[in-house]
């Protein structure tokens, strides 16, 4: 017998200062006991954002102003499958409280990950703690040139970068990455690298890129990583995009989903396309290939995390 499917509309709700809002789930309810982001069932009827206003109400006592969508999950539990509709909550009237006298918290994004949720939530950890552009570095001659356009995104309020310089070198590449990182650090950024996944146990990295052949290796090997690092891979299908939640990966990029100048002969995979790939997804995904800031509203509509790209930003 299938399960019937539970809609479920979520919100992360986000303050000024960088801190998200979490409740504690009834001990008497399903998953009981474990923190989770506000937010309840469909009723007959309802569309999601009519849901989220009204589970938000009823449960914190607060007015949506402001939202956008984050990710769509689809979870099973041995006893019921669960789709939740994550939105992003940026603007809310009144002073959230527990109106049904569970427990909620303001948490620093950064500690997210220090609480524990219902399986069905870590992805939606994974995506409030990521932005919604991901900054692919492209082209340099020089590294006074590196820097200066490197300084230049973070001025426009880049906060997640992949270090991409597949004509370097692996030393000459190494010793440009310690140094991006700390410049990254100080602003606030998270620099991704690409390289073998050992990095991930240097302190100074924050995070590895892969790309798919390095995937499906890893993949091929049963290797999966637990750590509390970012590991994201370059995925281009459901499969390698459900290869890359199985080792492990925090999100990843799905490309090409439009022509690009740097891969003019790859096969396109169009926004329909893009978006059913990503709907199947249960890890945050960017959508990568021949888009712009314009784009980023949509991407959001379809179910992606956000845009990664090199032109747009360097």
């Amino acid at each position: 017998m299938v399960n019937q499917i539970v809609h479920v509309a979520a919100a992360v709700i986000e303050r000024g200062d960088d801190h998200i809002l979490l409740a504690m789930r009834p001990d008497d309810k399903h998953q009981g006991g474990l923190w989770e982001f506000p937010g309840g069932k469909l009723v007959a009827g309802e569309s999601v954002h009519e849901a989220l206003s009204r589970e938000l109400k009823e449960e914190l006592g607060i007015l949506v102003v402001d939202s956008s969508p984050l990710i769509r999950i689809h979870h099973e539990y041995p006893d019921k499958n669960v789709l939740l509709d994550v939105w992003r909550v940026t603007g809310f009237a009144g002073e959230p409280y527990g109106c049904e006298g569970q427990e909620v918290r303001w948490v620093k994004r950064e500690n997210l990950t220090h609480y524990e949720f219902p399986a069905a939530n870590n992805p939606i950890v994974a995506a409030a703690r990521l932005p919604d552009k991901y900054l692919v570095t492209g082209v340099f001659a020089t590294e006074e040139e590196l820097f200066r356009r490197l300084h230049s995104a973070m001025a426009l309020g880049l906060r997640l970068v992949q270090f991409r310089a597949p004509w370097l070198e692996s030393d000459a590449y190494m010793a440009l990455a310690e140094i991006m990182a700390g410049v990254c650090r100080e602003s606030g950024s998270t620099l991704m690298l690409k390289g073998d996944v050992s990095l991930l146990l240097e302190d100074w990295v924050d995070g590895i890129h892969l790309t798919a052949d390095q995937l499906q290796r890893l993949r091929s090997k049963g290797w999966q990583y637990c750590g509390d690092k970012l590991l994201a891979a370059s995925c281009h299908s459901d499969i390698e995009l459900a290869w890359a939640a199985a080792i492990g990966c925090s999100f990843a990029t799905l490309s090409p989903v439009h022509q690009t100048a740097s891969h003019p002969y790859a096969k396109n995979l169009g926004k329909t396309l893009a978006r059913a790939i990503t709907d199947k997804a249960v890890i945050p995904v960017f959508w990568l290939g021949g888009m712009g800031e314009d784009d980023l509203g949509s991407i959001k509509v379809n179910g992606g995390q956000g845009m990664a790209s090199i032109s747009c930003w360097w």
